[in-house]
C-alpha cells in the first residue's frame, strides 16, 4: 500500500507519501487549495500506482472541502 498524508489549511496544502514499509515515495510538497493546486497534487501522484494508493488529510473546518470534491466527485464525471 501507499499511504499519503495530506495537510490542510486555508490557503495551502502539503502532502506526501510512503510505502507501507515506511519509505518516502514522495517528499512532502505545498499546493495551493484551488484547482491549479489540485492538478499539481493529482499530477505527483501519477507515477503510483492509483489501486495502491490511500489518501488521508485531517478534518480541519471546511478548508478541505474542494479538494475532497475534486478527488471523489469532479473526477467521476
Amino acid at each position: 500500500m501507499i499511504y499519503v498524508g495530506i495537510d490542510i489549511a486555508k490557503l495551502n496544502h502539503f502532502a506526501s507519501a510512503i510505502s507501507s514499509d515506511g519509505d518516502i515515495l514522495i517528499e512532502p510538497f505545498k499546493f495551493t487549495n484551488d484547482g491549479d493546486g489540485f492538478q499539481l497534487f493529482v499530477s505527483k501522484l501519477e507515477s503510483l500506482e492509483a489501486d495502491d494508493i490511500i489518501i488521508g488529510l485531517e478534518s480541519t473546518a471546511h478548508y478541505g472541502d474542494n479538494l475532497v470534491r475534486y478527488l471523489v466527485v469532479d473526477r467521476l464525471q
